[in-house]
Order: structure tokens, then C-alpha cells, then sequence
């Protein structure tokens, strides 16, 4: 027979984890609620977390999220999965979506086509069994995700058309990020990143002192020829940030590739076309710097991210995020 429990953080220093779970990130990621599926030697075969307090609404209906998911099998993990839901349903959730670490802001999303390439910076993974143990607990996909591989960016680039000229005559200008003094930059991106992604799918606010602990310390080591800034009149109105994929050290003797993680332009309808833009500046400079490869990643399917790589990049790998009606 297998138990399930509420954990704590502490509870971890009692038993033994077979899923590798750092029980730090129960308190760090605001969990609602964290569960572990114990077998009967009391150990930890399957565990998940779960949020209702702020989580966004799906089409206005009540929704949870469940993350942290891991399980040793399937068995391990419908009763994992099953609890949670059980649980969500009793907050009042009437859909949950998994895998979700709460929100957008964390890691979401399962590898569901995953591809040749090999994983790359920042990119989310799991085993490939697990987006099985949710499609067989009564899970489907809610959303579709796509990263895509440029390997000859050199040659293979957006047309920018007469974008540059227009860009010119609204007086925006793109430079790196001001690297002796980017704290006004980096609110700038903070301001940018929360009016162009307030109409994403499960999009939640995020505080501003969240967005500085969370993310500043990355955008301040990536260097600033690969984190462009655009601004008119002084204030930033777009940004695109592309770190290294320093992975490849774990497997070749250099890295030629970068990851374009983020770019981002207020929604104001003079500023269409700006990303093309900003893409096609960031490419020059990784061209400069030696880069060879580009990785457009984790795109929503169909956004205007990913119009605009299409035209030069193809599919390296898909995801999906997965949701259960919760209703009687």
C-alpha cells in the first residue's frame, strides 16, 4: 500500500527521496501544498505541488496549477495526481494545469516531441514518460509549444524591409544593455515584460522585487551584445535577451550557439516590427562574437515570436501544457 502525505521542507530530512526533489523549493516557490507518495519502506516515490491562491483563470473558470511532479512510475504517480486533483477540487478549483510551478514566471510546460537536438540552456526538461502518466489520469493538452533551430544564421535572417527607416523616424534607437549602470534598463525590461505578456495564456503579475531576485542577476551576466534594448525618448519600449547555450560545454569543446530566451515590445501599434528588428541586430552581434547556431525558444505555437523565426528557423523540439475539468 502506498501513503501519501503533506510535506514540508523539514520533512525531507527524515525520509529518502527517490525522485531528487531539493525540498528548498517548496517554501522559495510559494507552494499551496507539496504531497509525497511513500512506499512501505518509506520512500519517496512520487511527489508534486500544488497552487490555488494566485493562479490565473482559464476563460474565467476557477483553475489550479500542479508542479514539482516526479514519480519513480506510473503507479506512484496517479496517486500523486489523483490527490491533487482531489485536493484543487476541494479549494474550489474547477480545472487544474500541469506542469505548472505555479505560474508562467516559473517552469511549466512537458517535452512532448523531443527531437535529435540536444537540450539546451534554460530549456525545461523531464523524462519522456511523464506527459504519459498525465494523458492516462485524464489530462489533455491546453497549449502548444514550440522551440526552433537556426544552424546557418548567417545566411537565414527575418527581412526587416524598409522596419529600420520607420524605427528611425519614431526615434527608436537600439543599444546594449547600459552595462555600467543598467538598473534603469533593467526596470525598463521589467515594465516592458509586463505589458507585453499581460494577455498571455496563465499570464500572473509578478512583483517587482520578485522580477529583481528572479531574474536581474541572469540579465546582468549575459553579455550586454546579447541583451539589446530598445528606447524612444529615453524610455525602453523593447528588449531581446539571448544567452550563450552553455550547455554545449557539457558535450563539444565550444559554444556556437545562443538561446533567444525573450523578446519583448510594448503593445502600441507603431511599434509593430520592431522585434524583427531587434532579432536581426542580435544576430549581427552573435555573428561578431563568433556564434554560428540560433535557438528561438519555448514559443507559444502561433505568437509573433514565432512568425517571425519561422522564416528562418525550423522545429528542434515541442511541449505541452495539460489540463483536467475538475467538475462533478
Amino acid at each position: 500500500m502506498n501513503d501519501i502525505f503533506d510535506m514540508q521542507s523539514t520533512d525531507y530530512e527524515s525520509v529518502i527521496d527517490r525522485t531528487g526533489f531539493d525540498p528548498d523549493r517548496i517554501d522559495a516557490e510559494d507552494c499551496d501544498q507539496h504531497f509525497a507518495v511513500l512506499d512501505y519502506k518509506t520512500q519517496i516515490r512520487a511527489r508534486c505541488s500544488i497552487w490555488w491562491r494566485d493562479a490565473a483563470r482559464v476563460n474565467g473558470i476557477p483553475t489550479g496549477t500542479i508542479g514539482h511532479y516526479a514519480a519513480t512510475d506510473e503507479s506512484f504517480g496517479a496517486v500523486a495526481l489523483e490527490h491533487a486533483c482531489r485536493e484543487l477540487k476541494n479549494r474550489g478549483c474547477e480545472l487544474a494545469v500541469g506542469p505548472m510551478d505555479g505560474n508562467t514566471w516559473r517552469r511549466y510546460r512537458f517535452i512532448t516531441e523531443r527531437g535529435t537536438c540536444k537540450p539546451f540552456f534554460l530549456e525545461p526538461d523531464n523524462p519522456d514518460e511523464y506527459p504519459i502518466h498525465f494523458k492516462r489520469h485524464g489530462f489533455g493538452p491546453i497549449a502548444s509549444y514550440v522551440s526552433e533551430i537556426n544552424p546557418a544564421m548567417a545566411s537565414r535572417q527575418p527581412e526587416v524591409g524598409n522596419l529600420r527607416e520607420k524605427m528611425a523616424a519614431l526615434n527608436v534607437n537600439i543599444t546594449s544593455l547600459d552595462a555600467v549602470n543598467p538598473d534603469a534598463d533593467l526596470d525598463g525590461i521589467y515594465e516592458v515584460v509586463c505589458q507585453s505578456f499581460r494577455d498571455a495564456f496563465m499570464y500572473t503579475p509578478l512583483e517587482r522585487d520578485n522580477y529583481r531576485q528572479m531574474y536581474a542577476p541572469l540579465l546582468r551576466e549575459v553579455d550586454p551584445r546579447l541583451l539589446l534594448v530598445a528606447r524612444q525618448e529615453g524610455e525602453v519600449v523593447g528588449f531581446v535577451f539571448s544567452p550563450p547555450d552553455l550547455l554545449q560545454k557539457s558535450y563539444q569543446d565550444q559554444v556556437d550557439a545562443i538561446v533567444i530566451k525573450t523578446i519583448a515590445v510594448r503593445p502600441r501599434r507603431e511599434l509593430s516590427g520592431l522585434g524583427r528588428v531587434l532579432i536581426v541586430d542580435l544576430l549581427k552581434n552573435a555573428l561578431d562574437m563568433g556564434f554560428t547556431t540560433a535557438i528561438s525558444a519555448l514559443m507559444h505555437a502561433d505568437n509573433r515570436s514565432q512568425k517571425i523565426s519561422s522564416h528562418c528557423a525550423g522545429p528542434m523540439r515541442r511541449y505541452s501544457l495539460f489540463a483536467r475539468e475538475l467538475r462533478s
